[in-house]
């Protein structure tokens, strides 16, 4: 431990010593750029199938020519598998409304047939399994504003279905049959109201760079229009999408921003090769997310479970929740400058289970978390970042978990895809689990090490937006495979209190 703080306060200064290579840019800049930005308009949609086929068959004769045991035989084996799976996407997103569909339905089938066969025996082998599974996920949200004062409404939904089931049949001296099969369900709906505003303003900080860049290149004398810089900022925030409409996104992406930039009289035609892709690593060049929020609302959440499990020979199963829940949240981040960022953010939710004799009764989430980032220079990051919740289950048992995550990080960037970190992390948990025992774990621990990021941008995805009406709070419902999960987690230096 001793040696870890030592070898940790040596790099940090070893590399605030040696960061000033590339301390320029923006601090440069006013912060009001990211309050100015306005998500721009976008709508498209997308269907796309993946499938695939897969055929094998081995055949093997074999003889012993023993005097005195001569044999001779053949073995065989053949399977088959297929997999379809269709997808859609559908997005509308602009200032006041965002729109999100996804749907996919994966399908697979797997057969496998073989059989063996020996003269010492004369008995013939054959045996087959067949294996169907199906998975069916269906997501919707939609969030509206609805008045000038930042009020807006959001719904939401999430269906999760998966189905499996296998039969084996062997033939020989003995007949074997058995059958195994699950069905999962997941049904979420939500409804909610609030009040506020969140931006991913990530690719202002992009914008900006690459007015730095384009300097560096001797393609710009002055500043970029503010207009201009808004523009490529709306440019890069949609770059992700041009994927789902382009077989060349790169092309079309940089034909756009050419057409950005057009309007301060830049070009980017006659780059040599160096200069062309000097400009276009600066996407990757953004250390951390950037948001501006301040929202707070409340949602009404019901969310059904229901894992449904059955064996031959071993009868059935089936574990069912149904919370209704409701919750109240805040979320607020702000850039105090544009090389730092605060974020701060609480959640209430809870709620009964409806099912009659339901496992766990009810169910009650306090959520806060702080954060802080700062870039010192282009390619030094300091993070902080504080998580406590505390969550009440099942009122008879009184079952009580608490817990604090206090995490601090450096990240040098040798270049925009490789990083070297130092982190340390402290985590304090106490998990009651009913009237007498009381399991306490205190973590502590340090890490030096690279990460290399094989893609790095400065735009979230698809999947990564935040959802209003899904996303903001998480929903835990205690399941029996969940709570396996929890007392298989490893931790250091537990003790065991009996009250």
């Amino acid at each position: 431990m001793k040696w870890s703080i030592i070898l940790f306060t040596l790099i940090l200064f070893i590399l605030i010593d040696n960061v000033n290579a590339q301390k320029y840019g923006l601090g440069n800049t006013d912060p009001s750029v990211f309050t100015k930005f306005r998500i721009p308009e976008t709508d498209l949609s997308t269907i796309w199938f993946n499938t695939n086929l897969y055929l094998y068959s081995y055949k093997n004769n074999y003889s012993y020519l023993e005097p005195d045991i001569p044999s001779t035989g053949s073995s065989f084996n053949s399977s088959l598998r297929y997999n379809l799976n269709p997808n859609y996407y559908l997005l509308k997103e602009s200032e006041n409304n965002y729109l999100s569909v996804r749907g996919s339905l994966s399908g697979s089938y797997y057969q496998e047939y073989s059989e063996d066969y020996s003269s010492t025996d004369k008995q013939k082998y054959t045996s087959h399994y067949k294996d169907y599974g199906t998975n069916i996920n269906l997501s919707f949200t939609d969030n509206n504003y609805i008045c000038p004062n930042d009020i807006f409404y959001s719904l939401g939904s999430n269906i999760q279905v998966t189905m499996e089931e296998n039969k084996s049949e062997s033939y020989g001296s003995v007949t074997n049959n058995t059958f195994n099969g699950s069905k999962g369900q997941n049904y979420s709906f939500s409804v909610g109201m609030g009040i506020g505003k969140r931006r991913n303003v990530t690719p202002v900080v992009s914008a900006i760079r690459f007015q730095e860049r384009l300097k560096q290149v001797n393609m710009l004398n002055g500043d970029l229009s503010e207009k201009t810089i808004e523009d490529l900022a709306q440019q890069f925030y949609k770059q992700s999408y041009y994927s789902t409409v382009h077989e060349r996104p790169d092309k079309y992406f940089w034909q756009d921003i050419e057409k950005t930039l057009s309007n301060d009289g830049v070009t980017l035609k006659d780059l040599n090769m160096y200069a062309d892709a000097y400009l276009r690593e600066s996407v990757n060049e953004v250390r951390f997310q950037r948001g501006e929020v301040f929202i707070g609302g409340f949602n009404f959440r019901g969310q059904y479970q229901n894992n449904y499990y059955v064996s031959e020979g071993n009868g059935s199963n089936i574990d069912e929740q149904f919370f209704t829940l409701g919750e109240a949240y805040f979320t607020y981040s702000h850039q105090l400058n544009l090389n730092s960022q605060l974020n701060l953010g609480v959640t209430l939710n809870g709620g009964p289970n409806i099912i009659k004799y339901a496992v766990e009764r009810q169910q009650y989430l306090l959520l806060a978390n702080a954060g802080y980032n700062y870039e010192l220079t282009d390619r030094l990051v300091a993070s902080f970042n504080n998580t406590f919740s505390l969550e009440f289950l099942n009122y008879e048992k009184e079952e009580k978990f608490l817990s604090n995550a206090l995490s601090f990080s450096m990240r040098y960037f040798i270049e925009d895809n490789l990083s070297l970190n130092a982190n340390y992390n402290w985590s304090y948990d106490v998990n009651k689990r009913n009237f007498y025992q009381n399991n306490t774990n205190n973590d502590h621990s340090i890490n030096i090490g690279f990460t290399y990021y094989f893609e790095k941008g400065f735009l979230l995805t698809t999947d990564d937006l935040t959802e209003l009406a899904m996303n903001i709070i998480p929903i835990r419902p205690i399941t029996h495979i969940y709570n396996t999960v929890i007392a298989s987690k490893v931790v250091k230096n537990q003790g065991v209190k009996v009250e």
